[in-house]
């Protein structure tokens, strides 16, 4: 039986599925109190002395922490984690990154603080072995831009429906010119297409939808990484750029990071 406690989504209440829960904290690098959503599987209260791997997951333009539970609801395929954290922090419309425009709009360092609160507070496997990030959206976006600029961080990485070649993007999208400016050149520097070789000795899962607009997106990350000779699984469904996509597809990536998170165990 699920049983549920209260959140708020947008001012409403929702419901919180057992073994979710929301944490408080206060970032430095945002200088605001943030929150996030974590979940521990049933053994972490009843086994003292065992440590856990994390997955992080990003949420995408629009959502927040509230949202992805009510609308992507990892809670219904979080078994597919195994033995594992997940973390779901609000990333606002920051877009994961630490704007070189608006200084106030720190969210890779942000991620990172993040990660080292996560590790100083919980049994965690702190190592990159250990720790996963996975988004959607803007959050794929941001999942695979923060493996690439960090790449001693975090041992996998995937991304569904991500805009992982920001460049196509130029100068059209405005909250992406609020953040990185009119300089093609700087887009390029945050563009994950364009960061291909920093991902190597990065496990990299990624997928898109037939009628998505970032399907080209996607395209050209393969074939940049293709170039490079990294490794990588990627994948188009049929559907569009929704949360339902998400919502069908979630269990395939924490299947993955399962799958990686089990390996870093055994070597």
């Amino acid at each position: 039986m699920i049983r549920f406690r209260l959140g708020k989504l947008f001012g409403h209440k929702v419901e919180q599925p057992t073994g979710f829960q929301e944490v408080h904290w206060r970032s430095q690098v945002l200088k605001k109190d943030m929150a996030f959503v974590l979940y521990l599987p049933a053994s972490y209260e009843q086994q003292n002395a065992k440590r856990y791997p994390v997955l992080y997951l990003l949420h995408g333009s629009g959502h927040n922490r509230h949202s992805v539970l009510h609308e992507v609801q990892p809670q219904r395929c979080v078994s597919e984690l195994g033995e594992a954290l997940l973390v779901i922090p609000d990333g606002e419309q920051g877009w994961w990154l630490d704007s070189p425009v608006l200084p106030s709009s720190s969210y890779g360092r942000y991620v990172l603080e993040l990660v080292r609160f996560v590790d100083q507070r919980y049994r965690t496997i702190a190592r990159r072995g250990g720790r996963g990030i996975c988004g959607f959206s803007m959050g794929g976006y941001g999942a695979m831009l923060l493996a690439s600029r960090y790449p001693e961080w975090f041992g996998a990485v995937s991304s569904l429906l991500g805009p992982l070649d920001i460049a196509q993007l130029f100068p059209e999208h405005y909250r992406l010119g609020q953040l990185l400016g009119t300089d093609l050149a700087v887009w390029q520097q945050y563009s994950p297409a364009q960061r291909a070789g920093y991902l190597a000795g990065t496990a990299l899962w990624f997928c898109t939808a037939e009628e998505a607009f970032d399907r080209p997106q996607n395209d050209a990350f393969a074939t940049a990484l293709r170039s490079l000779g990294v490794p990588f699984e990627y994948r188009v469904y049929a559907g569009r750029h929704d949360t339902a996509f998400v919502r069908e597809h979630l269990r395939e990536h924490f299947g993955f990071h399962r799958r990686l998170f089990e390996q870093d165990l055994r070597d």
